[in-house]
């Protein structure tokens, strides 16, 4: 008779106990290699133990389980020896999903303390049974656990987690740091003072501010970044400064044991503030799609619209039409292209007259039924469904779905004139879309967010050496290391005219801030800059 290697899988929900002299892991190692040896006339030997400590039974990623698996699939184990059925795992799915790695390698499975295994069809129903069972339990405890958190947020307790800024933690209690509690109020205020999230987090970062400093049960410090506009906007809106305990998956807002650092003025103040911008955004995005031809027909070749979206710079405003993959459209140079399509595209075989007598301007909104755009690398594939009836009396009944022309790019299809064609996308230094028939280029300049953040950055870190600041000292307000710091530095020796392009939105050469950089610390002469910018 052939031996048959023995794995053991050792499991622990918690890490409670773990660092004891003999803890729940060792002493299921035990048992099991216990009932190895006793199976020693069925040519049992023991193989190796794998083990997960502090990992839940409700997932399959855990380091022990998958090396198992591994190595079951490399056949090195015949059967898979557990204290009991839950150790291995806690949901019907995984389990039965393992069951069949099982057979289709040739291992089987036994649970030593439940006098069964999966060899024979009494034990694989008994099996199933238990772990209805264990995952029933853990559905339980999951439910205990949230109802438990859900009843002392109620009574108004914090419970757990890294302590909101303002804060720090005491005996469970939250407790006002005076320091903390004082940026907090800066940050209500500086926000109702200039009116942007992104603006107050700016200005917090110029001053130096940064978010709260916490340390790990590992003992690792975390924390203590620049701030952002996502961790602004979580402090506006969080009622705890006020003295109350949110529960976000009921939302629910409860009476906090802890005591507020702001006032209840100030923080409704913020909320109005903040709900109106939110009013204010929905109301552009509902003008952007009324003041665009194709707002409301664009869709992709899987039939999902199109978003628009806006970008500011001073007093110009860009509009975009932006698809799910991030790919943004400028608004004007679409309508415009097509536009220029339908009026002005070789169509003379099925619109023969519609150029000179239809679509004037916005006016083709109403013969508009839907447009497809299909994005492929920088070509960008696009169908326009017109309405048939409005041009009824200029087809005069003559053309038909046979009649057009061989190659034809525009067809009638049912009550739809179809039109096709393809612009070219270059985003060099801008967005230019080429009319696939035309050959017309149209242009959209386009801010490089990245060059110009990078030149910002540049003039700051030069007003802190006028500052008469140390090295260190740079260093600690910047967040840079020496050597950045002098790339970022060499950015304000560059030739006006690169800097007036960047400014202008041009980039001849698409360069990256990276090359930006490398330019700038390369070459020293203006008109050396302006070549390698150009050419």
């Amino acid at each position: 008779m052939p031996k048959i290697n023995c794995a053991i899988y050792t499991r622990k929900s918690t890490e409670h106990g773990l660092d004891m002299e003999f803890n729940s892991l060792q002493n299921q190692e035990e048992a099991c290699k216990a009932y190895i040896l006793s199976q020693a006339f069925n040519q049992w030997e023991y193989y190796k133990t794998y083990s997960d400590g502090g990992i839940s039974g409700g997932t399959m990623e855990r380091p022990g389980l998958l090396q198992m698996l591994a190595d079951i699939r490399a056949r090195k184990i015949q059967m898979v020896v557990v204290y009991k059925v839950d150790r291995l795992s806690r949901s019907i799915i995984d389990f039965h999903k393992m069951m069949q790695e099982f057979d289709k390698y040739g291992c089987n499975f036994v649970s030593i303390t439940q006098s069964f295994d999966t060899s024979n069809s009494m034990g694989k129903l008994t099996l199933n049974m238990l772990l209805s069972f264990a995952q029933f339990e853990r559905e339980v405890s999951a439910e205990r656990v949230r109802d438990k958190i859900a009843a002392s947020k109620a009574k108004g307790l914090w419970m757990g987690g890294v302590p909101p800024l303002g804060y720090v933690l005491k005996d469970k209690q939250l407790i006002p740091d005076r320091q903390e509690s004082q940026l907090v109020n800066l940050i209500f205020q500086k926000y109702l003072e200039l009116g942007s999230i992104q603006d107050t987090a700016d200005w917090l970062n110029q001053q130096g501010y940064h978010s709260k400093c916490w340390q790990t049960a590992a003992g690792n410090n975390m924390g203590g970044r620049p701030f952002k506009y996502g961790s602004i906007q979580r402090i506006l809106g969080n009622p705890v400064y006020i003295g109350k305990i949110a529960h976000l998956a009921r939302k629910k807002v409860y009476p906090g044991k802890h005591p507020a650092i702001i006032t209840k003025d100030l923080f409704e103040a913020v909320q109005a503030k903040m709900g109106a911008d939110r009013e204010g955004l929905k109301t552009r995005r509902r003008y952007i799609r009324q003041d665009s031809l194709l707002g409301d027909v664009l869709i992709d070749e899987q039939g999902r619209a199109y978003k628009l979206s806006t970008g500011k710079k001073g007093i110009r405003r860009f509009k975009y039409y932006v698809t799910q993959n991030g790919a943004h459209l400028a608004v004007e140079q679409l309508d415009n292209l097509v536009l220029q399509t339908i009026q002005n595209g070789d169509y003379s075989d099925i619109l023969p007259r519609v150029t000179a007598q239809s679509l004037p301007g916005n006016d083709a909104k109403r013969y508009l039924e839907r447009v497809v755009c299909q994005k492929e690398g920088k070509a960008c594939h696009v169908t326009i469904y017109l309405k048939k009836q409005p041009f009824e009396t200029f087809l005069e009944g003559k053309y038909t779905e046979d009649a057009l022309k061989e190659g034809s790019r525009a067809q009638i299809k049912g009550e739809s004139i179809v039109l096709q064609d393809t612009f070219y996308i270059d985003n060099v230094s801008s967005t230019r879309l080429q009319n696939g028939s035309s050959n017309n280029i149209l242009t959209v300049r386009q801010l490089n967010e990245s060059l110009v953040r990078g030149l910002a950055r540049a003039w700051q870190l030069k007003k802190l050496i006028a500052s008469g600041q140390t090295t260190r000292e740079w260093e600690k307000n910047s967040g840079l290391n020496k050597r950045t710091f002098a790339r970022y530095l060499n950015l304000c020796y560059l030739s006006p005219k690169i800097v007036t392009d960047i400014l202008e939105f041009k980039n001849p050469r698409n360069m990256s801030l990276k090359e930006l950089m490398n330019l700038a610390e390369g070459e020293t002469e203006f008109e050396r800059q302006e070549r390698a910018w150009c050419c």
